[in-house]
């Protein structure tokens, strides 16, 4: 148990810190005890905070390699960039999906704000909980698309750490529909401003 836990990175930590606890029990005053214990503590938390990073990391590669293989059409062109593509930008969050604008009658993109789904908080937009699409309405939403003839679009998303599998469901559909799209992942405690993100995410296939 002691040799697992020396190898382990935290475990290191930890052992050093009750290694210089023994060490400093009877030379040190109290005073001087409470500092070190203090940033003792703040280097663990620091640790654990990393620790929290790489695990959110395997997680998503995880669930990449579990995912069973995108499937792709031969016959795609190749990747035309942002001069000639609009991004269309949608938010993944809670599981489900929020795009920034709405579509007409006929499916084409809007400038008009989704006010449905997302909550507009002056210069940055929350998603509602318990609201959103389910992944599988891309199907609907990339047909409408080219029924309408707007096939200068592709997608960007800004991805949440809590709706990798929800992401990886939507972009397996717009790659079998044969269109492109771009991601991001968002940091759980950072707002949503309204910087023109979309437009900065290009497509990546």
């Amino acid at each position: 148990m002691l040799l697992d836990t020396m190898c382990n990175f935290l475990g290191g930590i930890i052992f050093i810190t009750l290694t210089l606890a023994v060490l400093t029990r009877d030379s040190s005053t109290p005073e001087s005890n409470q500092r070190e214990t203090a940033q003792l503590t703040c280097e663990l938390e620091s640790v654990t905070s990393s620790n929290e990073v790489v695990e959110a990391k395997i997680q998503y590669a995880m669930l990449q390699l579990q995912a069973p293989p995108l499937t792709t059409n031969l016959m795609r062109l190749p990747s035309e960039g942002r001069k000639t593509k609009k991004a269309w930008t949608l938010i993944i969050r809670y599981g489900r999906m929020y795009p920034l604008y709405t579509t007409d009658a006929e499916g084409r993109p809007t400038l008009v704000k989704n006010n449905q789904t997302l909550d507009w908080r002056g210069n940055y937009l929350e998603p509602k909980r318990g609201q959103g699409s389910d992944p599988e309405v891309m199907t609907t939403i990339v047909q409408a698309l080219k029924d309408s003839g707007q096939t200068n679009y592709y997608f960007a998303f800004l991805v949440f750490g809590d709706s990798f599998d929800a992401f990886n469901r939507a972009k397996k559909t717009v790659l079998d529909l044969g269109m492109q799209c771009g991601w991001e992942p968002y940091a759980e405690n950072k707002r949503l401003v309204l910087d023109g993100r979309g437009q900065d995410i290009l497509p990546q296939n």
